[in-house]
């Protein structure tokens, strides 16, 4: 489970920050065209002709060798992301989870910023180790940096279905979220 999880977490954070490694690459290529053969993937002239903004990815010099796909795919159906159907890879309803995952916090960084930082501060107890390090990887998914352990700061607002959840798991004592006009660091230096 935990393994599943820092997988699904390095999958969502490549293909948010544009980062592909061979999983974000196969991964984009189901969400942008929903089935995909190995062939299809190693054969780039199949999708030369669509405009490059409609894909999240360029495959540019970065077509992997052949036995990358076929452990990316394997991992990836072992994990319950993929599935195969009549030759094809297709996502499954957990993959589909991730891909809405994905688009609905890539619509976040659609809109202009406004010029406000947002500061997460948060000081969640040992007992609730497991929430503190999902709520790390949250922000790290919005493209928060982290000034401290518990101090992080991005320039978008958290996102509904995350205050939700952190709502949820009744963390919402244990966090503060503040908007801030300027940050200035190492002061009198």
């Amino acid at each position: 489970m935990k393994n599943n999880l820092k997988y699904t977490e390095k999958i969502k954070r490549n293909i948010i920050n544009k980062t592909f490694d061979s999983a974000a690459l196969a991964f984009s290529f189901l969400m942008d065209f929903g089935e995909m053969t190995i062939e299809s993937f190693l054969n780039p002239s199949m999708y030369a002709d669509l405009p490059a903004n409609n894909l999240r990815f360029s495959l540019q010099n970065k077509i992997p060798k052949e036995i990358t796909i076929r452990q990316t795919l394997s991992r990836m159906e072992k994990h319950g992301f993929i599935k195969k159907e009549n030759g094809k890879y297709v996502l499954t309803s957990v993959g589909d989870n991730i891909a809405k995952y994905i688009l609905k916090r890539n619509q976040l960084f659609e809109k202009k910023w406004d010029k406000k930082y947002r500061v997460v501060v948060f000081d969640i107890p040992e007992k609730k180790k497991q929430f503190r390090n999902w709520l790390r990887n949250e922000l790290y998914v919005l493209k928060y940096k982290k000034l401290q352990e518990s101090v992080f700061v991005g320039k978008f607002p958290l996102p509904r279905d995350l205050i939700k959840e952190i709502n949820h798991k009744k963390l919402s004592k244990n966090i503060d979220y503040l908007l801030v006009d300027k940050i200035y660091s190492k002061l009198g230096g």
